[in-house]
Formats: structure tokens, sequence, C-alpha cells
């Protein structure tokens, strides 16, 4: 996932260099049938995932 090389949340945009606090989430949730595929996964920073919970993202 280039976005977690380079350390930064796809939401927010927040670069986070020792990329500690980073997460790997789905984009559409497993509960909404979501797979653990990579076009179906994004690194967001803990407070954005926190944020989203179990909504899709686009």
């Amino acid at each position: 996932m280039r976005a977690l090389r380079a350390n930064t949340c796809q939401n927010c945009g927040k670069y986070m260099p020792d990329g500690v606090g980073l997460q790997i989430d789905h984009i559409i949730p497993i509960s909404k049938g979501g797979k653990t595929v990579a076009s179906n996964l994004q690194v967001l920073c803990s407070k954005c995932n926190g944020r989203k919970g179990n909504k899709r993202t686009t």
C-alpha cells in the first residue's frame, strides 16, 4: 500500500513520520459485504478511522 509507505492518512493527509497511529481500514466494511483485497483497503490515521466507524467511504 503506497500510502502506508508514505506514512500518510488517505483521508486527512496527516503525515506520521514513524507510521505509528496509522491503521488499515476497509473502504466497504466486512459487515456490509466488503472483502479484504487491496482495492478495498485504505490507510487512515486512528482519528479518521474512529470517525468513519462502520460507514462506507468513497
